[in-house]
């Protein structure tokens, strides 16, 4: 069943927009996450095209989304990209009121909160106080862990 109704006035083309780091894709977690998603009815955006920073299609398609997936994982390399990519998501999270949850797939959520671990490499890029913020806030806003034996 598609979540794409009228929401806060607004229609979206997306019921998912699907948020993860490139060495994630294929078969793994987010692939198989999409195909849960897509075989259970809903129209999920995930870049097949592999985008990169300053293509702003993907920020077009997160504000076209009713819904947002966060997935990090261990694949986290702090990437400038996949930082701005998460900053848009909780822009639209607060302007538009959209739903999003992240998921901490093998890592741990207070990792990302303190930046420690694979995290801590965002205190050393540029403009680390803004993505700081940023895997902070989507640290805080924890609905659930999935962790453990996810099996294929």
């Amino acid at each position: 069943m598609s979540l794409r109704v009228p929401l806060h006035g607004r229609t979206y083309n997306y019921d998912v927009f699907l948020s993860y780091h490139d060495k994630d894709a294929g078969k793994s977690f987010a692939s198989d996450l999409y195909s849960a998603l897509t075989q259970a009815g809903l129209v999920v955006y995930i870049n097949h095209n592999n985008l990169t920073t300053g293509d702003q299609t993907n920020f077009s398609a997160i504000e076209a989304s009713r819904s947002s997936i966060m997935i990090f994982s261990s694949n986290f390399d702090a990437s400038i990209w996949f930082l701005e990519e998460i900053e848009k998501i909780l822009e639209c999270r607060r302007s538009i009121e959209q739903v999003v949850v992240p998921v901490f797939y093998g890592v741990d959520d207070s990792d990302v909160r303190r930046q420690e671990g694979i995290f801590g490499k965002v205190t050393e890029s540029y403009e680390s106080m803004r993505y700081t913020a940023a895997l902070f806030e989507a640290a805080d806003m924890l609905l659930g862990i999935l962790t453990g034996d996810y099996r294929y």
